[in-house]
C-alpha cells in the first residue's frame, strides 16, 4: 500500500482564473534566488510534426527545424531554456536549443526505450521512465548530466529495503520545487504514473508524486498518491505550475477515458483537483510565466496545437499556433538556474 504524505489542509487551490492569476502573482523579485522560480519570459515552442522536433515563436512565426532524421519524440526544454532533451528511436538525446551539438545519452534501445523526460529545477538532472521491451512498466531512472552517471529513485515502500520506483511504461514524468500550505519551500517532487506497488491494489491508474529534501537526492524517496481511480479514468502528461507551485495541486495533466483502445483525450485539468476544461484537448503544458497554456487538439483528423491565454484574463478562444504534437515552452530567464 502506498504511503500518503500527510498534507495541511487547505493547499488545494480552486481552479478558476483568478486563482491562476493569484498564483502567477506570488512571483516577485525575492524569487530569483529560489530554486523554483526563473521568471524571465515565455520563449519559444518546441514540438513535434512527421517524426521530427521543430520550434515556433508564440506568435506562430520564425518556425525553426531542429531534427531531420524523422524519428524524434518527446522534446522538453531545460530550465533555462539553452538545451532539449528529446527522444529518438526510443533512446535519450540532447541538443542545443537551436538544433546545433546534438548528443546521444543512452543506447540501450530497442532492448530497453526511454519515455519522455523531465529537468530537475537546477537543471543538473534529467528523469525519465526506462522500460525493458515488451513489459507494461519500467522504472524511474535519473541522468547527471555532469558525471554522466545513471541511477535509479527508490522509495521507502518496503520498510526493510529500497524498492526502485515503477511507473507505466512509456509515460511521461514532471520534476519541479513546490512550496507546502504557508509558501515556503516544501521539497523537490517528481511526478509520474504508477505502476505494480506503486499503485494500490484495485486501483486502475494512479498519478504519484515521489519527494525529496533536495534534487541531488535519488534512495529512499516518499512516495504519496496524488490520484487514485479504480475506473478507466486517467491523469496523464503531468507538467507543474512553473511559479512556486502548490505540492499535489498545481499540476496540468490530460484526462483520459480508457475504457475505449486507444485510451480518448477528454480534456485537461489545470490542477489536479480542477474540473476538465478544453473537451478533446490533450498535452497540456504551461508557459513559463504562468500565463497560457499550450495543448494539442485533433481537427478532422489532425493534430494542431493552440494556445490559451489563462491570467491575467482569461481568453475564450484558443488560438492556433501550428500542426504537431508534444508541446513544450521554452523558459528565456536571466536568472541561471541554482544548485540546491
Amino acid at each position: 500500500m502506498i504511503k500518503l504524505m500527510v498534507m495541511a489542509a487547505g493547499v488545494a487551490l480552486a481552479a478558476t482564473t483568478s486563482s491562476v492569476s493569484a498564483t502567477a502573482a506570488q512571483a516577485s523579485p525575492a524569487d530569483k534566488a529560489a530554486p523554483f522560480a526563473y521568471i524571465g519570459s515565455d520563449g519559444r515552442i518546441a514540438f513535434v510534426r512527421d517524426g521530427n522536433i521543430f520550434s515556433i515563436k508564440p506568435d506562430g512565426t520564425g518556425l525553426r527545424k531542429l531534427t531531420r532524421l524523422g524519428h524524434a519524440s518527446g522534446p522538453r526544454w531545460s530550465p533555462n531554456g539553452t538545451r532539449l532533451a528529446f527522444i529518438d528511436r526510443g533512446n535519450l538525446w540532447i541538443m542545443n536549443a537551436n538544433g546545433s551539438k546534438m548528443r546521444r545519452i543512452t543506447d540501450a534501445a530497442p532492448a530497453f526505450t526511454d519515455g519522455r523526460p523531465t529537468w530537475s529545477p537546477n537543471g543538473r538532472y534529467l528523469a525519465f521512465i526506462k522500460t525493458q521491451r515488451r513489459h507494461s512498466f519500467g522504472y524511474l531512472t535519473r541522468y547527471d548530466t555532469v558525471t554522466g552517471r545513471f541511477v535509479m529513485f527508490t522509495d521507502k515502500i518496503a520498510p526493510s529495503r529500497l524498492i526502485n520506483v515503477a511507473a507505466l511504461a512509456g509515460s511521461a514524468v514532471a520534476w519541479q520545487w513546490a512550496i507546502d500550505a504557508t509558501g515556503q519551500g516544501f521539497g523537490s517532487f517528481l511526478i509520474y504514473e504508477g505502476a505494480k506497488a506503486q499503485c494500490p491494489a484495485g486501483q486502475r491508474f494512479c498519478l504519484d508524486a515521489l519527494g525529496f529534501g533536495q534534487q541531488n537526492q535519488y534512495r529512499n524517496g516518499f512516495p504519496s498518491a496524488e490520484f487514485l481511480h479504480s475506473t478507466p479514468t486517467r491523469l496523464t502528461n503531468p507538467d507543474w505550475f512553473p511559479i512556486r507551485p502548490h505540492f499535489g495541486t498545481d499540476v496540468l495533466t490530460t484526462v483520459e477515458n480508457c475504457a475505449v483502445t486507444p485510451c480518448a483525450h477528454r480534456g485537461l485539468k489545470l490542477r489536479i483537483t480542477s474540473a476538465t476544461i478544453l473537451p478533446g484537448a490533450y498535452e497540456g503544458v504551461w508557459a513559463p510565466l504562468g500565463d497560457r497554456i499550450a495543448f494539442v487538439r485533433n481537427v478532422r483528423g489532425q493534430p494542431r496545437i493552440y494556445t490559451l491565454k489563462i491570467s491575467p484574463v482569461a481568453e475564450f478562444t484558443p488560438v492556433f499556433l501550428a500542426n504537431g504534437t508534444e508541446p513544450d515552452w521554452q523558459p528565456t530567464s536571466p536568472f541561471p538556474p541554482r544548485s540546491r
